[in-house]
Order: structure tokens, then C-alpha cells, then sequence
């Protein structure tokens, strides 16, 4: 048996906190998550895997745009060609709704299409007999525990679990609770950065596979399975189209500023780089320079230097001081803002990324919370100035 498994695709999302982004560039951005999926399918094929398994949110929102839905089927009637089966279930992000669905879903996909556990069957090439089971959205939340309805491993040479969510209000579950059903594998989504909570049996968060933000760093892909005998073996398979990543570059021994662009046109990249590029030890190449960086000249006329294939999204200078912007508010209109998060249901959506994942969710109790506002409001008053009521706009 040999399958892979992918989650937390998020076709139709944008990359966000991006400005004056290049024409060809753009066009690379355009078609990211369409390569992307590509990639996918391309690894599939190539790896000769019995079946693959989509563990939620495969699109971003639960109207996919036509435009996505065409290259979604697209795509899988490549995998009918190659008589590869897709199991996939819905997340919170796409939740279930037949009609928003313009094209029909091939036979080679089996859906999980209600907010009921089912379990489907599939006999490899080898003769190998695979159970999945699994469930789907079909609203943005589920607050029941579907742990519940996941019937213990039965008759079968291999049995996975395929779990969308976590946390309340995403289907909670406790890690103990999944290892009582004796599953071979777990193939979990929902949480974005890339995990393996156990390896006997696996349970596995692959994270998402193509960032969509700067935070979305060192993503590890997709997850391929393999049975060797009755034991299963993991390993990682990049399939990101576009890469967002981090640079330092020292300037020791630069003595004008016009020796930076000579190193800026080294940089090489594999794959299309969404780059953050921070300069050090830059004491020696005079004030000029920092003018320039603060202006924002000096990231435009990087940007004409590098390859193509690189955007200059952010340019600083390592270890510089900060000096605390202005707000021209009154301080006690911050405090009103802070005294909203204290609201139990706003702190809650604030959090939910962290509270998606079992092992912090128990951390997160009053104490923390109380923690957290106040923390917040000391950041507040170390990093901004506020307006005095001398203080004219």
C-alpha cells in the first residue's frame, strides 16, 4: 500500500500583505495554487500510489469561484486516467453544500459528504484490504465529539482515519481518544504548520502545502505512506509552487552603498521566493544607507536588480532600534479596543489557530487569557506614541 496524503490546500486563496507586486510576478501568483495542485497530482502519478487522501479545506471557501472548480476536476480526471481513487471530506472553510458544485465530481473521487462518520472500502492492486473513515462539514462549525462515531478497527489489513479539526469548535478530540479506535494511520487537517504527534500508530498533520501568508514557512508538502510488510514508513514530498523565505546578508566590509546591489544579484532561488531580505553589520557604508532603506527607495531598486523568479516583499536592517510609531489617537481609545478582546467570544476567534491544536488547547484557560490582555496592553505602550491633547494632527 502506498498513498498519499495532503490537507489544508486552500485553492482559491490569495497571498496576502503583498503591495507593488511585478506584472510577471503577479501572473506567477496567479497560477500558484493551480501548480500547486498540479504537483500534487504530478507526485501521485510518479509515486504509483494506490489512492489519495484529502483531509479538508481543499478549497478556501465553500463557494469555490468556477475558475477553481474547473481546474480541481480538471485535475482529477487526470487521476481517473491514471485509476487513482481520491477520499476527501470537507473542512470548516469549505464545508459541504452540493449545489455550489457547477461540475460533477468523477467516480474515482469518494466523498465524505455529511456531518455523519461513515467508513469506505478499497482492495489495492496487491490485494490489500483498506478501510477509511471519515466525515464532513457541512456548516463552519461542528461542536459534537466525532470521535464518537468512529468504529474501532476491524477485518481489514490497514484502517485510516481521516479528521478534520481538533479543537472546539472544530470537531474536538483528544489525542488519547484517536489511539483507542487502532487505526494504522491518521491522517489529520486544520492545522497549517506541519506535524507528527505520534509515529506508532501516525498521526499526522501534513500543514498546508503552498503559503499563502509570511507566516507560512518551511511547509513540509505533502505526506507519502508506504506499508512495508504490516509497518508504515512516512516521508515528506515538497509540492509548493511559490516559496516565501528569509535572507540575511552581511554588508561587513562595504564601504559604499552601491556595492549592495552586486550581492542582490547573486541571489538565486529554486522556486519562485516571496523574500524578506534582512541586511547586517552594515556600520561601515554610512548614513545613506539607512535614509534609503526607511524611504522605501532602496527595496524598489533591489527589486530591479534580482532575478524575476525573486519579489522583494520586505527589506530590513538586522538589530536596528525601533523607534515607536505615532498613533494619532488618544491612549484611552486603545484601551476600549483592548477591553473588546476581553469578550469571551472575540478572544476565542482571535486565538482559534492556537486553540486548533491539541496539545495547547488545555494551556489555554482564564489565567492565560488575563495573561494574554494584559501583555497586550504593555506591547501597546513599549511600541507606539499617543497622541497628548497638545498633540495636533
Amino acid at each position: 500500500m502506498k498513498f498519499l496524503h495532503a490537507a489544508d490546500l486552500h485553492l482559491d486563496r490569495s497571498f496576502e500583505g503583498l503591495t507593488k507586486v511585478p506584472e510577471d510576478f503577479q501572473q506567477q501568483l496567479t497560477a500558484a495554487n493551480q501548480k500547486m495542485l498540479q504537483n500534487i497530482v504530478d507526485t501521485a502519478i510518479d509515486q504509483a500510489v494506490d489512492f489519495i487522501l484529502l483531509a479538508g479545506d481543499t478549497f478556501h471557501q465553500n463557494r469555490p469561484t468556477l475558475k477553481t472548480q474547473r481546474y480541481f476536476f480538471q485535475e482529477m480526471a487526470r487521476l481517473t486516467e491514471a485509476q487513482i481513487p481520491v477520499f476527501m471530506n470537507f473542512g470548516n472553510h469549505d464545508f459541504y453544500q452540493a449545489d455550489r458544485y457547477w461540475f460533477a465530481f468523477p467516480e474515482n473521487i469518494q466523498l465524505f459528504a455529511d456531518e455523519q462518520v461513515e467508513t469506505k472500502q478499497l482492495v489495492t492492486k496487491a490485494g490489500e484490504q483498506i478501510a477509511i473513515t471519515s466525515f464532513s462539514y457541512q456548516h463552519p462549525t461542528i461542536e459534537a465529539a466525532m470521535i464518537e462515531g468512529f468504529p474501532v478497527k476491524g477485518a481489514v489489513d490497514f484502517h485510516i482515519g481521516m479528521y478534520h479539526g481538533g479543537q472546539m469548535p472544530y470537531a474536538p478530540v483528544q489525542l488519547s481518544e484517536l489511539l483507542t479506535k487502532g487505526y494504522d494511520y491518521w491522517a489529520l487537517g486544520h492545522i497549517h504548520v506541519p506535524q507528527v504527534l505520534t509515529e506508532e500508530p501516525y498521526v499526522v498533520y501534513p500543514g498546508t502545502p503552498q503559503g499563502h501568508t509570511q507566516k507560512e514557512v518551511n511547509l513540509a508538502g505533502v505526506t507519502l505512506v508506504e506499508s512495508l510488510g504490516n509497518r508504515l514508513v512516512c516521508r515528506t514530498l515538497s509540492v509548493e509552487a511559490i516559496r516565501w523565505e528569509k535572507r540575511r546578508i552581511s554588508l561587513a566590509g562595504l564601504r559604499q552603498p552601491r556595492e549592495i546591489f552586486s550581492l542582490v544579484r547573486k541571489l538565486s532561488t529554486e522556486l519562485p521566493t516571496l523574500l524578506h531580505l534582512e541586511f547586517s553589520e552594515t556600520e561601515g557604508i554610512g548614513d545613506e544607507f539607512a535614509y534609503q532603506l526607511a524611504s522605501g527607495e532602496l527595496l524598489e531598486a533591489l527589486q530591479e536588480e534580482v532575478d524575476s523568479g525573486i519579489f522583494l516583499w520586505q527589506v530590513t536592517l538586522a538589530g536596528a532600534p525601533v523607534t515607536r510609531p505615532y498613533l494619532a489617537v488618544e491612549k484611552n481609545l486603545i484601551d476600549q479596543l483592548i477591553a473588546t478582546y476581553q469578550e469571551p467570544d472575540v478572544f476565542s476567534d482571535l486565538l482559534s489557530e492556537l486553540e486548533q491544536n491539541p496539545q495547547l488547547h488545555r494551556l489555554m484557560d482564564q489565567a492565560f487569557k488575563a495573561t494574554t490582555i494584559e501583555g497586550l496592553k504593555e506591547k501597546m505602550a513599549q511600541s507606539y506614541q499617543f497622541r497628548r491633547e497638545a498633540d495636533v494632527d
